[in-house]
């Protein structure tokens, strides 16, 4: 019975590198790793959603006429959020939108984000920020992983309902 175990392990080992391989070498073969990043801004693109990249996401939060806004939870928004984000969770938009409507509608540019590439809640909440009458509104692909990742700075907590 072992002597089966080990031979059925043994053929289903040979097999996946026969199959990672004959993968890797077909021009059509399915990508191992997924880049999510180049995928989201290239989705982002296509349907036709501003998307700004990190070094535009700094000029603008540098320049202050930008409002960073957060589609995450606000248990995430508390852990960790782009200094002077607010916090506009995509599940509660029709709850939160009319007490922060002002304020999008007085700066000069909008830029929402949230966890990372694979998170599609920004996408979500540019589209609602779009379709209730905003016109300056952009997506930040990286979001805070890309954000953390490249030492930019970070504020916890509730964050500031004035700016």
């Amino acid at each position: 019975m072992k002597r089966l175990l080990l031979q059925a392990l043994g053929i289903v080992i040979i097999s996946g590198i026969i199959g990672i391989g004959a993968n890797v070498f077909r021009a059509d073969g399915i990508p191992l790793v997924e880049r999510w990043q180049e995928k989201v801004l290239n989705e982002e693109l296509a349907a036709g959603l501003p998307a700004v990249s990190l070094a535009q996401a700094r000029e603008a939060f540098a320049s202050g006429d930008v409002l960073f806004v957060d589609a995450r939870d606000p248990v995430f928004f508390q852990l960790g959020h782009i200094p002077g984000a607010v916090n506009l969770p995509v599940k509660d938009f029709d709850l939160v939108f009319s007490e922060l409507e002002e304020r999008l509608l007085s700066v000069g540019m909008v830029i929402t984000y949230c966890d990372g590439a694979s998170c599609e809640m920004s996408v979500e909440l540019t589209e609602k920020l779009l379709m209730a009458g905003l016109d300056r509104v952009a997506v930040f692909t990286g979001g805070m992983q890309q954000w953390r990742a490249e030492g930019q700075p970070v504020e916890e907590g509730p964050g500031s309902t004035e700016q």
